[in-house]
């Protein structure tokens, strides 16, 4: 009997937004300001405004198991394939299979860069590192979960563990519990996919691999050898039918537990019917999606794009102009208006209409409506509000930002210097993702492999 994944039938196959959508109707969404999904974390990023609570509870309804993170098909085989070996590798229900894990994702790590020529997965800088000063060596590296040998500062956290897990169980690839482990179905895909295509350099079963994972330090050879390339063909860009029918099942649809209720598979086959030169989204591109799914009678899937096209025509520039004001400790406010005027005009046209209804809260349609009234004074007073609420709802900090008495602009926390954008690149500007350029990828990677 085939494999569930294998019956299931193939129906599928920063910047630039400008212009206006019609007003129309937008489908109500709750949003919780208070309820940061925690899948949705930029690292590094400081997000004086709260804006990630609003552009990722506006993207979840159509992405709803990807991270900003999770874009590299790659990674999500890896953490399969490496978890499923950790589970072949621990002695019994109380050995915990995580240092195994951390090995199996170096020696992946250093066979993506070495025979595959991948690029951007996490611990590359190291790996690059070491694999180079290793060809002094004979080509040998030590693999281990000691932090001397790990390929990120800290990999349990940083890495595939800390960064794909979460993702994977929304997708139905993980089970549920505090340990990671594979669901029966994905581990009866990695049995059946990829643990035939390691044998050939590590024994049936790849028991001589699972074996070395328990091993307390690995020694392994990144020369060419029949061990590297078993490894590497886990990574072949040409894809087999069942595992293109498996990632996109899990990966592009949701999976089985899919919360966005079939939005997600719907907007995927409309991002795949219309490839696009970027991953990034942009407002024309979007606009169009909208268009393809109002023709098709997907009017719920129409609604949410609008909503994210109507939400970043403020977030974008909102968040600039408040990286900007930043810079401007001391200044009196009607300096910093006339500068402002002087580079926006009087006023954004390219706000959307839509935006005071599809923003959630208080402040965020304040913001939007100064942004479109070109009411710079309030503006600026609302975005220092804006902060001063965010620095509350994060346990009582001083606001970054506050306007004086006096109308001067105090700044008690200074980012690197933000220049302004002019009004012309406003309508182009997109500045959050929306979950959107990870969903291409997934598309992406299935389609052609990975670089």
């Amino acid at each position: 009997m085939p494999a569930p994944w294998a019956e299931r039938p193939r129906s599928m196959s920063v910047w630039r937004i400008g212009g206006r959508i019609p007003v129309g109707r937008i489908t109500p969404v709750a949003l919780f300001l208070t309820d940061l999904d925690p899948r949705a974390r930029v690292k590094g990023s400081r997000d004086g405004l709260g804006a990630q609570a609003v552009w990722s509870a506006t993207g979840r309804p159509l992405v709803g198991n990807l991270t900003t993170v999770t874009d590299s098909l790659s990674g999500f085989t890896t953490l399969l394939v490496g978890l499923r070996l950790a589970e072949l590798a621990s002695a019994d229900e109380l050995d915990h299979p995580t240092n195994a894990f951390l090995v199996w994702e170096q020696m992946a790590a250093y066979v993506r860069h070495v025979a595959c020529g991948h690029r951007g997965f996490f611990g590359l800088q190291r790996i690059a590192a070491r694999a180079a000063k290793a060809g002094g060596n004979g080509g040998k590296v030590h693999l281990s979960a000691q932090p001397e040998h790990q390929i990120l500062s800290n990999q349990r956290t940083d890495g595939l563990l800390g960064n794909y897990t979460a993702p994977a169980r929304a997708s139905g690839l993980v089970a549920p519990g505090s340990r990671a482990r594979l669901t029966p179905e994905a581990a009866v895909f990695v049995d059946a996919v990829y643990i035939p295509r390691l044998e050939s350099g590590w024994g049936p079963d790849a028991r001589h691999l699972v074996r070395e994972l328990r091993r307390d330090r690995v020694v392994f050879d990144l020369g060419a050898n029949e061990k590297r390339a078993s490894v590497a063909s886990i990574f072949s860009p040409v894809m087999s039918q069942p595992e293109v029918d498996f990632y996109r099942y899990h990966l592009v649809e949701g999976g089985p537990g899919d919360p966005t209720k079939g939005r997600q598979p719907r907007f995927a086959s409309l991002l795949e019917a219309r490839p696009s030169d970027s991953a990034w989204p942009s407002r024309p591109y979007l606009m169009a999606i909208v268009d393809d799914a109002e023709s098709r009678g997907w009017s719920d899937v129409g609604d949410l794009v609008r909503r994210v096209i109507a939400c970043e025509s403020v977030l974008a520039p909102a968040s600039l102009l408040f990286s900007y004001l930043l810079g401007r400790n001391g200044a009196h406010l009607d300096k910093v208006v006339a500068d402002l005027r002087s580079s926006w005009g009087d006023r954004l046209d390219s706000i959307d209409p839509l935006a005071v209804a599809a923003l959630p809260g208080h402040d965020w349609p304040r913001i939007a409506e100064a942004l479109a009234g070109g009411d710079y004074p309030q503006l600026i007073r609302a975005l220092a509000e804006r902060n001063a609420t965010v620095m509350r709802e994060r346990g009582g900090a001083l606001p970054w930002l506050e306007v004086t008495d006096q109308d001067q602009l105090r700044v008690r926390f200074r980012d690197e210097p933000a220049s302004l954008p002019t009004g012309d690149e406003i309508p182009e500007l997109w500045w959050y993702p929306y979950f959107i350029p990870s969903l291409v990828s997934m598309l992406t990677g299935i389609g052609k492999g990975e670089s």
